[in-house]
């Protein structure tokens, strides 16, 4: 049953791979990249790198979103596959500068797949309503992140992210919905590149932009969030993308998402 249920995945995608070897490739991330992304992150909140993925294995992933598309299945499905464990993998030089070298993998991801005029991502939210950044003897110390890799570009007319810099959250009123109409003014549209990362500390405020330019391509689109191992685990099973879990867990993960982000979606 195992096989058989696999191999029919497999047949679905049949350039990604399912519990194989992972071929270590690495992201464009030198040492003093990586060290201003961490800069960016404590200010001005956010992190923008652009081509740090590289396109072997953003190709791959396309082409399976799109498959799963016209099998009519859901994109989140993607995580069945190594690839996109793979791609936030590569990205560990980058969330070990923010979290510390025993950083732990949430059981916290999703995918997009926007194509049609009026979709959108998710509203206005935080990824986690308490605070994630503390102040430990003058230096700011990271609980969690979240990361978010567009598989084509992004801008305004396709779905990019809007974020919330520091600097502009205190000028929210307080009184202020979490809403795009309300927030609008304080935010920051990110138009990026396929194979960039977006980054944020999980208590920053973010939201998906609309599709609403049919010439433009569609928004397609990965995320996954980390926590420092100095907290206790913000959720369970804590994961792995250097060793991702077996076939079965794997569904079992994926079963979880759609309940676990009823909430925002």
């Amino acid at each position: 049953m195992r096989e058989r249920i696999r191999s029919e995945w497999q047949a679905i995608c049949p350039q990604l791979h399912i519990e194989d070897t992972n071929p270590a490739l690495n992201a464009n991330l030198p040492t003093d990249r990586v060290e201003r992304a961490a800069e960016c992150i404590r200010h001005p909140g956010y992190i923008n790198l652009s081509d740090a993925i590289p396109a072997d294995l953003i190709a791959p992933l396309k082409l399976g979103m799109e498959q799963l598309k016209a099998a009519n299945i859901p994109p989140v499905y993607i995580y069945i596959f190594d690839e996109a464990w793979w791609l936030f993998e590569s990205l560990r030089p980058l969330i070990s500068q923010t979290l510390g070298e025993g950083y732990k993998t949430l059981p916290n991801f999703w995918a997009w797949h926007l194509v049609e005029t009026g979709q959108t991502g998710w509203p206005p939210h935080k990824d986690c309503s308490a605070e994630t950044v503390f102040d430990i003897g003058g230096d700011q110390m990271f609980m969690s992140l979240s990361l978010w890799v567009p598989l084509t570009d992004v801008d305004i007319d396709n779905g990019c992210m809007f974020v919330i810099p520091r600097d502009n959250e205190v000028q929210i009123p307080t009184d202020a919905e979490m809403s795009r109409d309300q927030l609008i003014d304080y935010a920051r549209p990110l138009a990026a590149s396929a194979g960039s990362v977006l980054g944020w500390p999980q208590d920053l405020i973010h939201w998906g932009g609309e599709y609403s330019n049919i010439q433009k391509p569609p928004r397609m689109s990965l995320s996954f969030e980390f926590q420092s191992s100095a907290f206790d685990p913000l959720a369970t099973p804590l994961l792995d993308t250097a060793a991702p879990p077996a076939f079965e867990i794997r569904m079992e993960l994926l079963d979880q998402q759609f309940e676990k982000y009823r909430h925002i979606a």
